[in-house]
C-alpha cells in the first residue's frame, strides 16, 4: 500500500517554528515528521476495530500539552474497500485513523521521537 501523505501547519514542539508537518500514514506505522527541523514522531499501531462508541470525538476533546490535529482524506478504505472520506485524528499520545462509511478505525500509539540527518 502506498503511504497516505498529508501537511498540517502547526507550530513545532521541537523547533518552536510555524512549519508545515509531512503526515505519511502506513498501515501499521504513521510517522509525523517537522520540515523545518526534521524531528520526527513514529507511532505503531495498536489496534483495529468498528468505532461503535465515537472515540474520535471523545479523544479529540482531551486536553494535552500540545494541540490535537482533526485532518481528513479520500482514500480507499482497507475494511470496506469504498473510496471515501476518513477522519485522521493525531495527538501527542496517539493516531486514530477513522473510515466515515464503515467506522473501520486504527489506532497508532505514539511510540519514538527521532531526528533525521
Amino acid at each position: 500500500m502506498e503511504p497516505w501523505i498529508l501537511k498540517k501547519r502547526s507550530r513545532c514542539y521541537n523547533c518552536d517554528q510555524l512549519v508545515d508537518h509531512i503526515i505519511e500514514i502506513y498501515p501499521n506505522q504513521v510517522f509525523i515528521r517537522c520540515s523545518n527541523c526534521k524531528v520526527t514522531r513514529c507511532y505503531v499501531i495498536k489496534t483495529l476495530y468498528i468505532d461503535r462508541m465515537n472515540t474520535l470525538e471523545e479523544e479529540m476533546d482531551k486536553k494535552y500539552l500540545y494541540d490535537n490535529w482533526l485532518l481528513e482524506g479520500e482514500y480507499r478504505c482497507s475494511n470496506c474497500k469504498e473510496y471515501t472520506t476518513h477522519d485522521i485524528l493525531i495527538t501527542v499520545a496517539g493516531v486514530y485513523v477513522r473510515c466515515r462509511n464503515c467506522k473501520f478505525t486504527r489506532y497508532y500509539r505514539f511510540y519514538v521521537i527521532f531526528k533525521e540527518e
